[in-house]
């Protein structure tokens, strides 16, 4: 009972700080924006920011797991600051190496969260990152990623011209991954096909000009 009334009141606490955030993001107060970044940091997570920064998703994930249970609400928090972050120093700078790294590594959370738990507030802030990504030449990695999250969500036309990218860059496998690809989208009904905007007749056509290839 105590360890969740201390969650709530991180979790409403955060929320404060992220009002607090946004709202001087928008009113161009940009460096009361990142003092408040760094205020969650310090103050609420206990965590140094540098560190965050420089730690790998998988070491994240390692230090917020705790007997073998994902602590979502702190990796929420942290995939939010490094957003924030992101799209703050992108407005001074405009497209930069820092914040491609922040939106890079805070998909990568929200994408973790979203397997845990899908929630609609996870989807919108990942198809956010995924817009914000767009600016950038993403790693390799991270656009797998994103065919994989199209996946998910059932938009295989978004899915495919991922996995296409990835061709063009001879992603390792990547051909096989296509055929793969395929070969479950054909055995899927039509209508979910069509809602995932890739028809069957554009599935034997991708196929033939695969086979072809």
């Amino acid at each position: 009972m105590v360890k969740t009334d201390y969650i709530i009141r991180i979790i409403e606490q955060f929320a404060a700080f992220l009002w607090a955030i946004v709202f001087n993001k928008k009113a161009q107060n940009y460096d009361i924006a990142l003092d408040k970044i760094e205020e969650v940091y310090n103050g609420l997570l206990h965590l140094d920011s540098n560190v965050i920064r420089n730690l790998r998703v998988s070491e994240i994930i390692q230090n917020n797991t705790y007997k073998n249970i994902l602590d979502k609400d702190n990796i929420e928090i942290i995939a939010n600051l490094l957003f924030e972050e992101a799209d703050i120093i992108e407005r001074i700078n405009g497209t930069n190496i820092t914040s491609l790294q922040c939106y890079e590594k805070s998909f990568e959370l929200f994408f973790v969260l979203f397997d845990n738990m899908e929630t609609e507030k996870t989807y919108e802030k990942i198809n956010e990152i995924i817009n914000k990504l767009e600016n950038y030449e993403t790693k390799n990695e991270i656009m797998y990623k994103i065919y994989e999250y199209y996946m998910k969500i059932d938009l295989y036309g978004k899915a495919e011209d991922k996995l296409y990218q990835l061709l063009e860059i001879n992603y390792p496998n990547i051909k096989n991954e296509i055929e793969t690809f395929y070969k479950i989208l054909l055995n899927k009904d039509d209508n979910i096909l069509e809602k995932g905007n890739l028809p069957r007749n554009e599935i034997v056509n991708g196929i033939k000009e695969l086979e072809n290839m």
